[in-house]
């Protein structure tokens, strides 16, 4: 049976070196997007509506039309985390295509297997054609499930552990890592292992 997957896309580097400009890049097109938006970054974008209540976060989940969504929430970050998993799954799974962008994911997870609705997400979201963006600073602190079923890494500048971490969860060389400066990245297909380097840049008029 043809299927029509979605993709899983581990984005790792220290703070500030660019890795929620390049995921707002990729998306920039996407018909239906809900991001979990811890540092209200999202939500101050250019089209974005900012939510802050489970009951506004449900509401669009239920929804079939366009919309760019940034869940905001406050209190106990694991359990409303868990819910806008939960929130994503319905939404791609039965309301239409669907991207997701999940920030800071070291603070809602553990090195463990992904919990809860997030991990029923990671597992079975992709199959429902579900495009999930996973960004966290530590990858070594977040969930190995999404790690494991990563369609592309992309790695901007690190330092210290986290160098050796990505380069044997990614294949990607010590000194490849080592090398990046300021806003450059490796992306690496897990499967073929073909790598592609890159750099973001800025017009005069800003991001």
């Amino acid at each position: 049976m043809k299927t029509d997957d979605g993709n899983l896309y581990i984005v790792a580097g220290a703070s500030r070196c660019g890795k929620t400009t390049k995921v707002a890049r990729a998306v920039k097109g996407a018909r239906r997007i809900m991001a979990w938006d811890p540092e209200a970054q999202w939500c101050e974008l250019r089209g974005w509506v900012k939510v802050t209540t489970k009951a506004q976060l449900l509401e669009y989940a239920q929804k079939p039309g366009p919309y760019k969504v940034a869940y905001v929430a406050g209190g106990d970050l694991k359990a409303e985390f868990d819910f806008w998993a939960g929130c994503v799954m319905y939404a791609g799974r039965y309301c239409g295509p669907l991207s997701c962008v999940a920030e800071e994911l070291a603070d809602v997870t553990t090195p463990a297997k992904a919990p809860g609705n997030w991990g029923i997400l990671l597992r079975r979201g992709l199959k429902r054609g579900i495009h999930i963006y996973a960004i966290s600073q530590r990858w070594a602190e977040a969930d190995k499930t999404a790690i494991g079923n990563a369609t592309e890494y992309w790695c901007f500048s690190m330092g210290g552990d986290d160098i050796e971490y990505m380069a044997r969860k990614t294949r990607i060389p010590v000194q490849d890592l080592e090398a990046l400066g300021k806003l450059e990245f490796i992306e690496i297909d897990r499967v073929s292992k073909q790598m592609r380097r890159g750099k973001l840049t800025f017009s005069g008029r800003g991001a």
